[in-house]
């Protein structure tokens, strides 16, 4: 069966079979486990739970705030409380989009996690952000601009040592480059001694050599995935995206982290799903089916993501005109596995035109799909 047929069938089967498990545990289907796991530390002090929602969705500062207390104010007690009773309103307009609370990787820590709105049990994610630095400058990304060094500055790592590292289930790095900065390999140094089942993910620019250093390191833990973000294939659209970026060079790099994945079982190491990030933004919006090709000859699993700020760089910034023309290129030029693997793409632009306009897409993708 093609590879994008069969990614399309399994992740139905787990939404399928998340749904079910929600059910069994009296659970609404529009539940989230993310306010109920994860905590994301960010390079500025702010404490936030999805990464999806960004750097500038906080539920605390923990330059204000002990974490402990921050994990149970009130805003995310609010929103733990939306997710209990199914009467979801923080998060309505990604569950409709994007469906992200079904997300299998999230759902994984439904056994672990504590269904209260008041938590008192050790965190079961850590999402390490503690610095800005990056070697690229993304032109839809502040992330690089934000400090470094600030949990050395709070004192931190001796809380997170003894208090939060030897628990959690999961640890992830998101922003920055985490594979140049100095914090991931001590985390890494740290964590492998004192919880060596944690499970590791990170998401990575591949804008760098993947060097002897990184491979040995990478060598002590337990990946669960690895994302690449790369947001084009075109030379000239990757340069003016990710600026300071070659994309040779981060191909070259992604080939390297799929060769390393692919012989890590022969030397008695876990394997890992490698992912590709593509974040649909104006420069890029028509290289979806290029990146789902690109994916299907990797073996990479597309992680499709839709930009909605800021939105200078949002095609939902387009007039209406604009969104139908992207609409039909849609319906002309992409399969129809290719839409529905790429309907985060979409469904967006479906809410900023007509009813009718829309039923008319509706009728197309039929036809399409039958045709």
């Amino acid at each position: 069966m093609d590879k994008k047929n069969q990614y399309k069938i399994d992740q139905e089967l787990e939404a399928t079979l998340i749904k079910e498990k929600l059910k069994k545990m009296g659970l609404p289907e529009n539940f989230c486990p993310v306010p109920f796991s994860t905590v994301i530390a960010e390079p500025d002090g702010r404490i936030g739970s999805c990464r999806l929602k960004g750097a500038e969705f906080e539920i605390g500062n923990i330059t204000e705030k002990p974490l402990d207390e921050i994990w149970n104010d009130e805003f995310i007690r609010r929103w733990r409380r939306e997710f209990l009773t199914g009467n979801v309103k923080i998060c309505e307009r990604e569950v409709r989009h994007r469906g992200c609370n079904l997300c299998s990787e999230n759902n994984k820590l439904l056994d672990y996690i504590q269904v209260e709105e008041v938590q008192t049990e050790p965190i079961v994610k850590f999402t390490a952000n503690f610095n800005g630095f990056c070697n690229l400058e993304c032109k839809m990304c502040h992330i690089w601009q934000k400090p470094n060094g600030l949990y050395d500055e709070i004192g931190f790592w001796e809380k997170g040592e003894k208090e939060i590292f030897p628990f959690i289930k999961e640890i992830d790095f998101l922003s920055g480059e985490p594979f140049l900065q100095n914090d991931t390999f001590r985390l890494i140094n740290m964590i492998s001694k004192i919880n060596p089942e944690c499970e590791w993910l990170f998401t990575t620019n591949a804008a760098y050599s993947f060097n002897k250093k990184l491979k040995e390191h990478l060598d002590k833990i337990k990946i669960k995935h690895l994302m690449i973000s790369i947001d084009s294939l075109r030379k000239d659209i990757f340069a003016k995206i990710r600026l300071k970026g070659d994309l040779s060079q981060v191909l070259n790099t992604s080939d390297e982290i799929n060769n390393y994945r692919n012989k890590r079982e022969s030397r008695g190491l876990n394997s890992f799903p490698i992912l590709l990030g593509f974040l649909v933004q104006k420069d890029n919006w028509m290289e979806v089916g290029d990146i789902l090709d690109y994916c299907q000859k990797m073996n990479f699993r597309p992680h499709i993501q839709f930009c909605y700020e800021p939105l200078e760089h949002s095609v939902l910034d387009f007039p209406e005109e604009k969104i139908l023309k992207m609409l039909d290129w849609y319906l002309e030029n992409m399969t129809w596995e290719q839409m529905e693997m790429g309907i985060r793409s979409i469904t967006p632009l479906l809410d900023k035109v007509q009813p009718i306009d829309r039923a008319n897409f509706f009728l197309a993708a039929k036809e399409k799909k039958n045709g």
